[in-house]
């Protein structure tokens, strides 16, 4: 996206033809997608800190705290 943005720019630039209406929305564009990109970086590298484990008797992932398995009810603690 990086790239047809600075390709569409650079066209445009050349022939002293540079349109704002169709670069902006574009650019905006690239940036939605950079930071859901972000996002999802962040999630991977922390490894779900909302997980708390998982359940020794089912193996369903539990949240941080919790006393009971939400799946089988079996104590966590």
């Amino acid at each position: 996206m990086q790239s047809e943005l600075g390709g569409l720019f650079y066209e445009m630039a050349i022939r002293d033809h540079v349109r704002m209406e169709v670069l902006i929305p574009k650019a905006a564009e690239l940036q939605r997608v950079d930071a859901e990109l972000s996002q999802l970086e962040r999630i991977i590298q922390s490894e779900n800190p909302t997980a708390g484990g998982e359940c020794p008797s089912c193996g369903a992932v539990y949240a941080r705290g919790a006393a009971f398995c939400a799946q089988c009810a079996h104590p966590l603690r």
